[in-house]
């Protein structure tokens, strides 16, 4: 669905929480400052399985940082992993982690780091770079969900709708009707898991 369709949408919303407010006057709602934030958010946490469209990357890793540590620029478009597999790992890593998780604190130490049969795949340096560990070959291969502005299926457009909403109700810091917003996102999403 198009950014503008999604705007649109959000607009829609935000009607629903002000059924009888002429007050609001739409031209002035800052949707287009929060476009990419809500793109971001539904790409994050949006079941995978909902998140159709795919690239595959295959590579090696650029520099090592130490025995058994690969390391490889992230692609320019890309919004969330779906798997990343090293030559000579057992299984595939179907989730990161980062610089903030303690997990890859243990990652420096040679018997928690990550191995074959328990690989770790770290997103690091601001969403720049792949690290995985432990990896006696450099080569990988990963699918990822691309982040692009006008990325979203069309079965999670609800679901960007009101997270816009409540994106630009927080913005004008009205949040018992973000609270609303929130609600109704967080339904929108059970419902999708199930």
């Amino acid at each position: 669905m198009s950014a503008e369709n999604i705007k649109a949408k959000a607009l829609k919303c935000i009607d629903e929480i002000y059924p009888s407010e002429n007050t609001l006057n739409e031209t002035y709602l800052p949707t287009d400052d929060f476009l990419e934030e809500m793109v971001r958010w539904v790409i994050d946490v949006a079941p995978v399985h909902e998140l159709t469209e795919r690239e595959t990357a295959t590579g090696s890793a650029s520099t090592s940082v130490s025995y058994g540590v690969g390391r490889d620029a992230v692609p320019e478009d890309f919004g969330r992993l779906v798997y990343f597999k090293a030559e000579g790992w057992k299984r595939p890593v179907f989730g990161v982690i980062t610089e903030d998780d303690p997990r890859y604190l243990q990652q420096s130490n040679k018997v928690l780091r990550g191995n074959p049969s328990r690989p770790i795949v770290a997103v690091v340096e601001g969403g720049k770079y792949f690290e995985w560990y432990t990896a006696q070959n450099t080569e990988y291969t990963c699918e990822y969900v691309p982040y692009a502005i006008d990325y979203i299926p069309t079965r999670l457009e609800d679901v960007a709708s009101w997270k816009l909403a409540e994106i630009v109700l927080m913005s004008m810091s009205d949040a018992q009707n973000a609270a609303a917003c929130t609600s109704r996102v967080n339904e929108l999403l059970t419902q999708l898991s199930l």
